[in-house]
Order: C-alpha cells, then structure tokens, then sequence
C-alpha cells in the first residue's frame, strides 16, 4: 500500500533540511500533474506519462512533468530564493543546488 502521508516543509523555516525540501517538493510535481493515488515517484509519473503521449498522433513531450532530479533543484531554488528574500542569508548556496565556479560565480547544479 502507497504512503499517503503527505510531507510539509514551511518554506519561511530557516531550518528545513534538503531531504525535506525534495520531498515536499515532489509531492507537490507529483500533485499538479495529478498522478494517480497508485503513484508517488516523479520519475515513474514520468516515464508512465510518456508511454500515454507517444500512442497519441501528436504526442505533447512538453507537458511531461519533470524528472525528480529537476524537481529537487526546482523545490532548492524556490526555498533559498525565499530564505533570501526573508533575510536569512546565512544558509549556504552550495548545500541549496548551487555550485561556485573558479571565478566564485554561483550557478546551478546540473541534473538529469
């Protein structure tokens, strides 16, 4: 039987974890793009969206919801960007999906 308990994560705490922030984050893709109560992983959504769209004639490869790697980095830049705009400055970027180059320029990690 699915967990069906949902997770939360108040995006004003500074003290969220990232596993947290993932998670909830998921559920959230997982929620919008109205899986079904049977299917509580992204990627699986995913790759059972995809069968369903490549029968049609004209398959919208757009509409695919993201991958979890995506959602992660998605969910990461939604609770940094908050905690900034909060004035909680002290979490540190690089635990938040973000990796300084040789110049200290922040960019995001990539996924896949």
């Amino acid at each position: 039987m699915p967990n069906k308990t949902k997770t939360v994560v108040d995006i004003h705490d500074p003290t969220s974890t990232p596993d947290a922030v993932a998670q909830a984050g998921e559920e959230i893709f997982i929620t919008m793009y109205q899986a079904s109560p049977s299917e509580r992983d992204l990627n699986n959504h995913r790759y059972n969206s995809f069968v369903k769209s490549s029968t049609k004639v004209k398959a919208n490869l757009a509409s695919l919801p993201p991958t979890k790697g995506a959602a992660k980095q998605l969910s990461f830049t939604v609770y940094l960007q908050t905690q900034q705009w909060l004035d909680h400055d002290s979490l540190n970027p690089a635990r938040w999906g973000w990796v300084r180059d040789d110049g200290g320029v922040l960019n995001p990690v990539k996924t896949m």
